[in-house]
């Protein structure tokens, strides 16, 4: 017996005279085609069909991304400064997560309002109940992470889990390492991206099982390798000449990357010969019926990126990883989850529909952001353990069933259901978002999707105002760095904001072996983003055969020697 009978009659009128053909979007005019498969997915979902693009619907939820961007924020009772991913500009309030997550947020409960905008109370409603600042989800130790799964000593670290590790985002076992984008189980390395089981290399791409290397692409069990590209089981290469033993030792001990002239002219080296290399036409692996991008061990999954740990029956997701997610659509970051439609951020949830952020543990929940434990909410904010909530409000079984249908019925009329809201709701400047760093959405897109206009040094983002006679120039900066650079900060010019250096981070970059970076940290990270393919694709042919492809955009590397699978695997055979 359906509990929501007046909605469920009018969705269903709509599902029911709905045919395929050309669309076209309602946000940023994209055509596309819906098709018998996306029909059956509103089914399954029991929603009414979107209005924008696929592209557009995951703009639009990765806008609400945090893709690496720290800030400085204000505790929301005593005004203290707190470092918090959260924009202060945005509206949102923030509090410590030790003290979030012991708050209750049900007396913030308010009436909805069904002859208003639905979108718009949730906003209200979303400015006045406090996010968790840092959301750990394991305690981290001495270290200043975000989304934590169990960090010690580090700083700066996102969705990880590491020791001892400087500027990290979904990086799972880092130690003694910087510079880390979605990567896993590496040690002792150097700007690594999208790479697993490194050890003492720097300069790393699209790698697996290296050690003792320096400027590798897609290189597999490779060691003292300086300069590899689309290399398996290779010892003493030097930008990809084969070497002895001696003769490559005898160059290695000539080269010292702690000078910056050094490394700026064998980093530009490197560039030139990835844009020369072969590229396969993605970099998946272990998949069945698989399209996207970054993709592995996973089956049934379409259009997605960034996919692992055995997912399945995934329409149009990113970054699951960690736990198994299953039949799930148009889903950021679903980490164990299944059934959950059109939000971002579902942590081992089940039946989660156009979640606004970081919701776990919950079932059947709608329009939620921050809630954990939870089952059968709509519109609510920062609950843990309730049942039968609506804008924080409590309420019987029976009203709320009553209440809900009310609420949707309503949305479905305005055509306000069946949509993600628009950017405006998000924790992020726009710049700095998923919508920007993964699907490369740009700011004329991100304001027609709702972004709210402000800059990203407003209310004090960036920290306290200083002397800007203190402020030093990155070209002072000496060609081998020293504890010279510790104290006043440097003023990045291309990215408009000022940074520092912390000692500990100068100690490593010394172990390492490698000049200090010369630009803010969050532009190191971006770059790194840009370096990777994108969650975008084009049609594309195989340099080799000239077979139609489908091929995932690369912002730094535009024009790309791209082989079909069956001729870059044969490119590596011939190369031994």
């Amino acid at each position: 017996m359906s509990k929501t009978p007046n909605y469920d009659a009018k969705v269903k009128k709509i599902l029911d005279e709905l045919t395929p053909g050309e669309k076209t979007c309602a946000a940023l005019g994209t055509k596309w085609n819906m098709d018998e498969e996306e029909i059956a997915m509103y089914r399954k979902f029991n929603v009414p069909p979107s209005k924008f693009a696929p592209i557009t619907r995951m703009k639009l939820i990765k806008g609400s991304f945090c893709a690496f961007d720290m800030w400085y924020n204000k505790h929301a009772d005593t005004g203290e400064p707190l470092v918090s991913t959260t924009h202060p500009a945005t509206g949102v309030k923030v509090l410590p997560d030790a003290e979030w997550f012991n708050r209750d947020f049900v007396e913030l409960g308010v009436d909805v309002d069904i002859a208003r905008s639905i979108h718009d109370q949730l906003y209200e409603l979303s400015r006045v109940v406090p996010l968790a600042a840092h959301y750990n989800y394991v305690l981290p130790e001495n270290s200043l992470a975000f989304i934590s799964f169990g960090d010690q000593d580090s700083y700066f670290v996102l969705a990880c889990k590491s020791k001892r590790t400087y500027y990290a985002m979904n990086g799972d076992n880092i130690e003694d390492s910087a510079e880390i984008v979605l990567s896993e189980n590496i040690r002792n390395s150097y700007n690594v991206v999208h790479s697993k089981r490194i050890f003492n290399c720097r300069f790393v791409r699209e790698s697996f099982d290296c050690m003792n290397s320096d400027f590798i692409f897609d290189c597999r069990n490779t060691e003292f390798c300086f300069g590899a590209t689309n290399q398996r089981n290779k010892k003493y290469l030097w930008f990809n000449e084969q070497l002895s033993e001696e003769e490559w030792e005898q160059r290695f001990a000539d080269v010292d990357l702690s000078s910056w002239k050094v490394r700026e002219e064998y980093l530009k080296k490197f560039q030139d010969l990835v844009a020369d290399s072969v590229w396969p036409e993605n970099f998946n692996l272990n998949t069945e019926n698989c399209t996207g991008e970054y993709i592995q061990d996973s089956t049934n999954v379409k259009e997605s990126y960034y996919i692992n740990s055995g997912c399945r029956d995934l329409t149009s997701c990113t970054f699951a990883f960690g736990l198994q997610s299953h039949d799930c659509a148009y889903m950021a970051a679903p980490i164990g989850s299944s059934d959950c439609y059109y939000g971002i951020g579902a942590n081992e949830c089940s039946g989660a529909k156009f979640a606004l952020s970081i919701v776990s543990r919950c079932i059947d929940v709608e329009f939620c952001s921050s809630c954990f434990d939870c089952e059968n909410l709509f519109g609510c904010v920062g609950l843990r353990k309730k049942k039968f909530c609506i804008f924080n409000k409590q309420y019987t079984e029976e009203e709320y069933w009553k209440k809900l249908d009310e609420i949707k019925s309503s949305m479905l009329e305005r055509g306000e259901y069946g949509d993600f809201p628009s950017m405006k709701h998000s924790t992020q400047h726009w710049s700095g978002s998923g919508a920007k760093l993964v699907y490369d959405a740009t700011e004329e897109e991100c304001l027609k999707l709702g972004a709210a206009e402000f800059e990203s040094s407003s209310m004090g983002a960036e920290g306290p105002e200083i002397d800007r006679a203190s402020i030093r120039k990155m070209d002072g900066i000496p060609d081998t760095a020293d504890d010279t650079l510790l104290g006043s900060p440097y003023f990045d010019d291309q990215f408009g904001r000022r940074y520092g250096y912390l000692k500990p981070e100068l100690a490593l970059y010394t172990k390492l072996k490698i000049a200090p970076p010369r630009s803010h940290p969050t532009r190191r990270i971006y770059e790194l983003y840009d370096e990777m393919n994108k969650a975008v694709y084009k049609e594309d042919t195989c340099k080799k055969c000239s077979k139609n492809l489908t091929v995932a955009l690369n912002k730094k590397y535009t024009e790309r020697n791209i082989y079909c699978m069956t001729c870059y695997l044969e490119f590596l055979e011939q190369r031994g």
